[in-house]
């Protein structure tokens, strides 16, 4: 079929007594007729060569989704205002990087998601560690992972980079563990210890220091 810029035309005859001229005429005549008629057979026959539509000449509701091709289009030629579709799923594509201004009332699944693209401070939601955290740098950071490493359970850490504090159940029992080589300190103008019920504080005396004496609870009791 014929492309749009070399679509057969018709021309007026010339203007002249020369036989050979308008002979020549009609036969070219007859050849251009000939052409609009296979173009017209071909159309007729459901064929529709779109490097012939311009994009201002036909509705979109009168276009089947299959019947356009990435390869009839040229780039830049579909902009944004020219799309609308009520859901996102019919565009199937590798959408890539996307800036968005405001997105409301959506549900998003196995995603990563991140306050800083590259480098800290930053706070982000891993979809393969199952994690929320909030780091300071690659070291130092505070995380809510929902199984953690010290139990198969949730647990909350707060890493420093030279020492670590976690937080976690298992089973029924409570724990805090600390590692680093000030161990835990508990800052208040007072720290209480109370267990419910018939509950127990235990502290070896051993391990309980007076730090003016440096001697332990029970090297002071046994004295």
């Amino acid at each position: 079929m014929s492309l749009w810029n070399d679509s057969p035309r018709l021309t007026s005859p010339p203007q002249t007594n020369d036989v050979a001229v308008i002979l020549d005429y009609v036969k070219g005549l007859a050849n251009t007729v000939a052409k609009m008629a296979k173009d017209l057979e071909f159309i007729l026959n459901g064929n529709v060569a779109f490097d012939n539509i311009r994009a201002e000449g036909i509705e979109a509701k009168n276009i089947k989704a299959e019947a356009i091709t990435t390869d009839k289009l040229q780039a830049g030629a579909v902009i944004a205002e020219k799309i609308d579709v009520n859901e996102l799923s019919a565009i199937s594509a590798n959408l890539g990087h996307i800036l968005a201004g405001l997105i409301e009332a959506v549900e998003i699944y196995g995603s990563y998601i991140s306050t800083n693209r590259i480098g800290y401070p930053r706070a982000e939601m891993s979809n393969i560690d199952n994690l929320f955290s909030a780091s300071q740098s690659a070291v130092s950071n505070v995380k809510i992972e929902a199984v953690g490493r010290q139990a198969s359970s949730p647990e909350v850490s707060v890493n420093s980079g030279q020492g670590s504090m976690t937080l976690f159940q298992q089973g029924g029992q409570s724990g805090i563990l600390a590692s680093g080589p000030a161990g835990l300190t508990l800052f208040g103008v007072d720290i209480n210890l109370s267990p419910l019920s018939f509950g127990r504080v235990n502290v070896p005396f051993s391990q309980l220091f007076d730090t003016e004496t440096n001697t332990s609870l029970r090297d002071q009791l046994d004295g």
